[in-house]
């Protein structure tokens, strides 16, 4: 069936400052806008990383409130020492103060976090699964989340996401049915952020949380990965065939690869179905005569049915 080349794994978590190029394995990067890529892909990373953004000198004390969901406040001492808040921490060891959690910090409304830093953790949290609220803007660093988790945003105007658990680049403790996936790894200066998505089947699109889509878990040369659910990106999905810079921006059942894999695409990548190899290249050729269903090659065997409708190399 032949190697899927260049297919493009990127992962959009809210708008990005500047023109950040787009993951794209064999193709180089671009700017689509306001919308550039956040990074979902690379080797493990440190958890903690000192960024852009303002921080207090160790001497100034201020206070975060932290509103839940029900309209309830926490409010805790902000002091930058060992901690304290806005002091440095461990995203999957949590290693804030009584009353703080460990979480990214954008300074600006952008989503791409400037560093990890210790806030106000809400007196009413949810647990990693439930619906939750990031708090005053998207990256804030205040969120609904248990300690240990983080709010991921799929609804933007509302604010509410899922709370999704950090791990350990490189460790063990996601569930089995999960991958510790680190992002914004690529992203020059923002900090990492590690965290467990739930695996899940691209040719069925089985994700439990509504909206939210099976897309791969990183970039190779030939596919090769596994996937995850994550969620979708601000703005409408991208249908067959169509231009995406984001791996999560085509609609569901569908991937976004490189654009010479795919008849009549005109921008750097675009969407094709995902394809089941045992079912051969019909639904793939009903589509387009020069397509087939390309073998992702997936490492693991629960995958190893996986193509994508492609031009072959």
């Amino acid at each position: 069936m032949g190697e899927l080349l260049d297919s493009p794994v990127v992962h959009d978590f809210g708008r990005l400052k500047g023109c950040v190029g787009l993951v794209l394995t064999l193709a180089a990067g671009a700017c689509g806008g306001d919308d550039a890529a956040a990074d979902l892909s690379g080797p493990a990373s440190t958890g903690s990383a000192a960024g852009s953004g303002t921080e207090s000198s160790a001497s100034s004390q201020s206070e975060t409130s932290v509103s839940g969901v029900d309209g309830s406040s926490s409010t805790a001492a902000a002091e930058t020492t060992d901690g304290g808040s806005n002091a440095e921490c461990t995203l999957w060891a949590d290693d804030c103060q009584a009353g703080l959690k460990c979480n990214p910090y954008s300074l600006e409304d952008d989503q791409i976090p400037d560093s990890v830093r210790c806030c106000a953790e809400a007196d009413q949290t949810d647990a990693v699964g439930e619906r939750c609220r990031a708090i005053d803007y998207n990256g804030s660093c205040l969120d609904t989340c248990e300690r240990g988790s983080f709010c991921v945003v799929d609804v933007p105007d509302q604010l509410e996401g899922e709370c999704r658990p950090y791990c350990s680049p490189g460790g063990n403790d996601c569930q089995p049915d999960e991958t510790c996936k680190t992002f914004f790894e690529l992203v020059p200066d923002a900090a990492n952020v590690p965290l467990c998505m739930r695996q899940c089947d691209p040719l069925v699109q089985d994700c439990q949380t509504p909206n939210w889509r099976c897309i791969p878990d990183s970039p190779s040369q030939a596919g090769q990965s596994g996937f995850i659910c994550v969620s979708p990106p601000a703005g409408p999905p991208v249908g067959q065939f169509g231009a995406c810079a984001l791996a999560n921006q085509c609609e569901p059942g569908l991937v976004c690869i490189s654009a010479e894999r795919v008849p009549g695409c005109n921008f750097l990548s675009c969407c094709t179905p995902y394809c089941s190899l045992s079912e051969g290249d019909g639904a793939c050729t009903a589509l387009d005569p020069s397509l087939q269903c390309v073998d992702w090659m997936a490492p693991d065997p629960t995958w190893a049915d996986v193509g994508a409708c492609a031009i072959p190399d």
